[in-house]
């Protein structure tokens, strides 16, 4: 079972330059998607991040805007305020992000 990643505010995407063959190979039966997201935590169940820190995900599986839901390889997160944050999508260039 996934875990709770909490709710993550101010989301966007960036959209990765994989292709669906190499994302199976390293995940093979996840439906895993060439896309991360990043954000701003608003509460984090799991302790990873304090409030206000800003997070990258894992490979998105799920997006649902409607219910506000976006699960990836591991976690599943509420989100809200899309596309509120300042940096553009990243492409490949998230991938470069740690915290």
């Amino acid at each position: 079972m996934k875990k709770n990643g909490g709710i993550i505010k101010n989301w966007q995407l960036h959209h990765l330059s994989l292709s669906k063959k190499q994302i199976e190979k390293a995940y093979p039966g996840k439906n895993a998607k060439p896309m991360i997201f990043t954000g701003t935590v608003a509460h984090d169940p799991t302790g990873r991040w304090k409030n206000g820190y800003h997070m990258r995900s894992s490979l998105i599986t799920l997006i649902d805007r409607k219910e506000g839901v976006i699960e990836t390889i591991n976690t599943i997160y509420k989100v809200r305020d899309e596309g509120n944050d300042v940096l553009p999508d990243m492409g490949d260039g998230v991938l470069g992000i740690f915290y």
